[in-house]
């Protein structure tokens, strides 16, 4: 360790320490500079926060902050869901290597990390202008949590604090008028078991894409979430959902109309189709049996709101409606964060409800209601 001292203009003395570090892989020395302490009290209490910090980092011999956080996301996949790894390495991708991927790791500290989130939130997003503090909160969190894996612990680093909300969580969120009339408009629609779906049991765009026959049961009115079908990178995949998004969901009896009628239609396409269809079992697919392309639902559903004439929100709002028609209606909290899927119930509280005033069967029929006062 190094502490020293020396002059800038005006004969003011400021203090520096110095850190050697561990020789690289490359056989070369490697040390820590800091500058611009008041004191050396000040100095010798920044170098006994950067040891800790540093001191069981094992950097390799590039040390960037690009090379460090490529090789943590290669090493991650042994153990990291693909999509959630995919998530990681666009968020490292976007908001993190363009500001600080040429920095050594060794040479981060909390306010490196400080001026980032404030760049991201006056400069940050793709298209100019800043991000939200939600996405910047999603950054500190995942940046944090990737560098105490590589042995860097920042004590000290602070987060933007949370966006007020105006709108007490809605977020696009349709007036029950509204998804009625968006609803009886696409009542003779190829996919409209599938907005039925969306709107009434808040299912996700890749539960949707990913249900099978298999996994549900009409005559008991339930709907078992067990599978999915998304997006990682530029490729489809599919896998089980994880933590409380496998789930079983209850649907009224209007629901389960709707699913056999889409049933019934879905098995004349096979008949007329023949020897050129490939049954896969999939509830929502191609008049030749295949999947659709996960984008295909986004893609098809705001064209279905311009045609319905509602207000255009995205796919994933439906669950926003769902969940709020149940909450305005009486339905319990943790009934609604079973019935979505969440592993933490303030999820259901904060982002997609805003009243908390019997059952999961009570649930089902409030929801149901849409539908049946549709089709009269």
């Amino acid at each position: 360790m190094t502490i020293g001292s020396y002059q800038i203009s005006g004969g003011k003395t400021l203090w520096y320490f110095v850190i050697d570090l561990p020789v690289g892989d490359d056989g070369k020395r490697r040390q820590h500079k800091r500058r611009g302490f008041r004191s050396a009290t000040e100095a010798e209490k920044a170098e006994d926060d950067a040891r800790i910090a540093y001191g069981e980092a094992a950097i390799g011999a590039d040390g960037s902050v690009a090379a460090e956080l490529a090789g943590w996301l290669s090493e991650r996949e042994l153990d990291i869901e693909e999509t959630t790894l995919d998530n990681y390495r666009n968020l490292f991708r976007m908001y993190v290597i363009p500001h600080i991927g040429g920095r050594q790791l060794y040479a981060v500290d909390k306010r490196v990390i400080h001026d980032l989130y404030k760049k991201l939130l006056t400069d940050g997003a793709k298209r100019g202008g800043g991000l939200s503090p939600t996405t910047v909160r999603t950054v500190h969190r995942v940046l944090t949590k990737t560098l105490k894996d590589l042995g860097i612990n920042l004590t000290g680093v602070r987060q933007p604090r949370p966006a007020q909300r105006d709108d007490h969580g809605r977020k696009g969120v349709w007036t029950p008028q509204e998804s009625k009339r968006f609803l009886k408009f696409h009542r003779e629609g190829r996919l409209y078991a599938a907005w039925a779906l969306a709107v009434v049991a808040g299912t996700r765009r890749g539960e949707i894409g990913g249900l099978k026959w298999s996994k549900v049961d009409l005559d008991a009115g339930v709907v078992y979430i067990h599978w999915q079908r998304t997006i990682a990178g530029n490729k489809v995949i599919e896998k089980s959902p994880k933590g409380k998004s496998r789930r079983a969901i209850a649907i009224g009896p209007a629901m389960v109309q709707v699913l056999r009628e889409h049933k019934a239609r879905q098995d004349e396409e096979k008949a007329e189709a023949g020897l050129i269809y490939h049954d896969r079992d999939y509830v929502f697919c191609r008049e030749d049996g295949e999947p659709y392309y996960p984008r295909y639902f986004t893609d098809m559903w705001e064209n279905a709101c311009l045609a319905a004439g509602v207000p255009v929100i995205v796919l994933h709002d439906a669950r926003h409606t769902s969940a709020t028609a149940g909450a305005d209606a009486g339905v319990p909290e943790h009934v609604m964060q079973k019935r979505l899927g969440h592993a933490d119930g303030r999820t259901t509280r904060e982002v997609y409800t805003h009243v908390l005033p019997e059952s999961e069967r009570r649930a089902a029929e409030l929801m149901d209601a849409a539908l049946h006062e549709e089709a009269v």
